[in-house]
């Protein structure tokens, strides 16, 4: 068997990209209400496993379902090109989709918060795949982030309903995680559509896009208005402590997002061709890459360091050995 259709089939460049949304949403609560959320490793990498292999099955279910299509705008794509056959990938998602659900619900680590981010996600791949919507594609990230995050919330403290909330009282910590992490997931979405927007047509030749280009690469800001929440709650603990690095990193990250944003659409100025306009997609799906980072970094433990350095790595070795499977 070649494994090199199959490569392209789940676009490899963008896959160390996969987990990190969730692991991004667990490091977030982790080191934003260390008081509350420990000891979250297991759960946020059962959930950044599960959330890769639906990130498998949807770029499975994309190429089925767009097969006709691509024989006429992208023949090069392995099911067109006779590379692999639409049976084997019907397979391969069937696969990828139970083996997202047997990792999260057998480990025994993931509550039902987990359990329905998931199911809304399968959703919205479907739905993306089948509509094509920019916000769609941004949601199924928004949603990979959520997963993480909820994989950190226990049930017990979800059913909980407080008489009196006040700072510290895990109900009202409940409350205002749960509010950051929707934020970053909006944050999420936002940049994302942005990517999915700029990838419209990129398999013809097109006008030159001038400075809205860089317009849409502002979306890369959008996750810090998670900080916000998180600060003022802060605040109003009895010992107000907030952490630099709860404030610097995503800062940082969402900066090297937009830089990188407006170096990979900087050629696109004037009319230009599909291998430059994909050139560009990749690289702007592979900036998601330095905002789950900035995130990811703010976890107190180390092995969140390890993890974000390992998936900055993957990506570099894949995009210098392996330059002719595109990311889009």
């Amino acid at each position: 068997m070649k494994i090199g259709p199959w490569l392209r089939l789940f676009r490899l460049p963008n896959l160390p990209t996969a987990p990190g949304d969730a692991l991004a949403g667990a490091a977030l609560l982790l080191g934003a209400f260390p008081e509350t959320f420990s000891d979250g490793l297991v759960p946020a990498l059962t959930a950044g496993g599960a959330v890769f292999f639906l990130y498998l099955f949807g770029l499975a279910d994309n190429d089925v379902v767009g097969a006709k299509d691509d024989a006429v705008n992208a023949p090069e794509r392995p099911i067109p090109s006779g590379a692999l056959s639409l049976t084997a990938v019907k397979a391969a998602r069937a696969v990828c989709l139970v083996l997202a659900f047997v990792l999260g619900l057998s480990v025994g680590h993931l509550p039902r918060f987990w359990t329905l981010m998931a199911l809304m996600l399968v959703v919205c791949i479907f739905a993306y795949n089948r509509n094509k919507n920019p916000l769609l594609m941004g949601c199924c990230r928004g949603l990979s982030l959520l997963a993480g995050g909820g994989a950190l919330v226990p049930d017990e403290l979800t059913t909980r309903v407080p008489i009196v909330m006040q700072p510290g009282q895990p109900g009202l910590t409940l409350l205002v995680a749960e509010g950051a992490l929707v934020l970053a997931a909006v944050g999420w979405a936002l940049y994302v559509a942005a990517v999915t927007k700029l990838s419209e047509g990129e398999e013809r030749a097109s006008e030159g896009l001038g400075n809205r280009r860089y317009l849409l690469g502002l979306a890369a800001f959008s996750p810090l208005a998670a900080l916000v929440p998180i600060v003022v709650y802060r605040l109003m603990l009895p010992e107000p402590r907030i952490s630099p690095i709860l404030i610097l990193l995503p800062i940082f990250g969402c900066l090297w997002t937009f830089t990188a944003w407006c170096a990979a659409v900087a050629p696109l100025w004037q009319a230009h061709g599909p291998e430059l306009r994909r050139a560009a997609v990749g690289r702007t799906v592979g900036a998601l890459l330095n905002l789950q980072l900035g995130f990811m970094l703010v976890a107190p433990d180390r092995a969140f360091l390890l993890l974000a350095l390992a998936l900055w790595f993957a990506a570099r070795v894949i995009r210098r050995l392996a330059p002719g499977i595109g990311g889009s």
